[in-house]
């Protein structure tokens, strides 16, 4: 008798490999006090601004309902929506204030000798994109995933 589950594919998009290059940032978005505070600081002559929470990682996966990514552990987790910058370096590509939020997390495997810092993947799921971030979107599964 064959005990093996039979693996359901749930996902509505097709996913592509992306060509190397291509890079994520989460960018934690601020609270309504985070910002207060900082137009306080401002006010009161500082020139000092509030660190941005940021995680990048190279992207391993996209596909038009999200993508997988890997990047080093870091101690802020990013478990509400936030905005989602992705980039292809080589040519400039900026695709900015994607509304995503996070699927799935889980440690990446590393080779034995590899350093200290540990990575970890994530998958996020995308939000409602404007009609010009689509548009932006289309380009970039037309031009730097693998097919």
């Amino acid at each position: 008798m064959d005990n093996r589950k039979k693996f359901i594919e749930r996902r509505k998009h097709p996913r592509f490999k992306v060509k190397r290059g291509a890079v994520a940032a989460m960018i934690k978005t601020s609270s309504v006090k985070d910002e207060q505070a900082e137009d306080m600081r401002m006010n009161e002559g500082s020139t000092a601004t509030a660190p941005k929470n940021i995680q990048m990682g190279q992207i391993i996966n996209i596909s038009k309902g999200g993508l997988a990514f890997r990047y080093i552990d870091g101690e802020d987790e990013y478990n509400k929506l936030f905005d989602l910058d992705i980039l292809f370096v080589q040519d400039s590509f900026y695709l900015k204030k994607v509304p995503a939020n996070t699927v799935w997390v889980s440690h990446a495997v590393s080779k034995p000798s590899s350093s200290l810092l540990k990575s970890k993947q994530r998958g996020l799921q995308f939000e409602e994109l404007t009609p010009h971030q689509i548009s932006q979107f289309d380009f970039f599964l037309q031009n730097y995933t693998h097919k």
